[in-house]
């Protein structure tokens, strides 16, 4: 699937051709990896768009921002005018919306005192949301948070990501799940990790090594809302034959069910409870 950005984007203030937007390719962001990024979805509804937990998403957009030294004077109200801006001058449909925060000066090396740019982008998906998916365990370790803050969302941390749905894909599968150096189960590549038993929802207690994913976030209100059984522990991979279901969960990719975790199969995606939960999530974000 590819991800291509819209030729516009929302650059320091303005609406600008994108490449007008690009870091120089002597910026210690391109090299180095330091920028902070989010992900938002904007769903066309036929009439407005509707934007989930919009505030949020700026707010930890910002927070990394500001830890990495890379603070900027937009206020959430100016991106949020900024990325209803750039929605009006695309094609009205759903939309992946990215965020950047970075510097473009071309200086390989960094200062507080170097200015700081925003960009937003507006990306096209196509709406393979019902997809099943194959997973393995992955070669690579989850990077640790107290090496990088994994809260942060920090450009340069998703090498980790990378390499791990990168190394899954050329053994033939989807997506890969990472253990921490513990040997506990963390996450996929770039989405959060839930298992079913029964009418229990399981998923990894947060660690400094687990990201606490807004969509994460909004399945345990849709649990406590209904009434469901949510168990957050420790998993282990010797424990992945015991469960019913599992499926991933991250904004751009929604709820998906998972067929499989190498060796073991799952019937993910006609498990009662998954549908259930799938259906109030889709009500809510999509609206």
């Amino acid at each position: 699937m590819f991800l291509e950005a819209t030729p516009i984007a929302w650059h320091n203030g303005k609406l600008v051709e994108r490449e007008q937007a690009a870091p120089s390719i002597a910026s210690h962001s391109l090299h180095l990896g330091i920028g902070v990024f989010d992900g938002i979805m904007a769903y066309w509804n036929g009439d407005r768009y509707y934007i989930h937990r919009l505030e949020s998403h700026l707010d930890r957009l910002r927070n990394g921002s500001t830890n990495m030294g890379l603070e900027f004077a937009w206020s959430n109200e100016d991106l949020k005018m900024g990325i209803l801006s750039l929605l009006d001058e695309v094609p009205k449909t759903n939309y992946y919306i990215r965020p950047i925060v970075y510097r473009s000066v071309p200086q390989l090396n960094f200062s507080d005192a170097m200015p700081v740019d925003v960009t937003i982008l507006a990306v096209t998906i196509a709406r393979d949301v019902d997809t099943s998916l194959t997973c393995h365990i992955s070669q690579y370790e989850r990077v640790s948070g107290s090496a990088i803050p994994i809260t942060w969302k920090i450009c340069g941390t998703y090498v980790n990501s990378y390499l791990s749905r990168r190394a899954a894909e050329l053994a033939g599968f989807n997506d890969a799940i990472l253990l921490d150096r513990e040997g506990r189960i963390t996450e996929a590549a770039v989405a959060n990790l839930f298992f079913l038993k029964k009418d229990t929802i399981i998923t990894p207690a947060l660690t400094p090594n687990i990201f606490p994913g807004i969509t994460r976030a909004t399945i345990l209100d849709i649990a406590i809302s209904e009434g469901i059984e949510v168990i957050e522990r420790d998993i282990r991979p010797e424990e992945l034959g015991n469960f019913d279901a599992a499926f991933l969960a991250a904004t751009m990719m929604e709820l998906k069910p998972l067929t499989s975790i190498h060796p073991y199969q799952y019937d993910s995606s006609t498990h009662p409870l998954f549908r259930r939960i799938l259906k109030e999530f889709r009500e809510i974000t999509h609206q």
